[in-house]
């Protein structure tokens, strides 16, 4: 069976770096204006109950990407 393109959904992963999840406008901070996330949100699946495996940056993103435990992610012992 051959599949083309629309038989696979779109998939965008979009996660901040350096910033609380809750700093957004489509999670109810009425401090900010980030009006294309907002519409990312509203058109498609906001995650409002993921977490991070690790406080630091580069261990996760490292995480996401491999699969791999956060503390095995990095080149150097945290």
């Amino acid at each position: 069976m051959s599949h083309t393109n629309t038989d696979r959904p779109n998939v965008i992963w979009v996660f901040g770096d350096q910033h609380r999840a809750q700093a957004l406008g489509c999670s109810g901070d009425p401090n900010v204006h980030t009006p294309n996330i907002d519409n990312l949100a509203a058109g498609g699946v906001n995650f409002n109950r993921a977490l991070s495996g690790f406080p630091l940056c580069c261990p996760t993103r490292g995480s996401l990407l491999t699969g791999r435990y956060p503390h095995r992610c990095v080149p150097f012992p945290l």
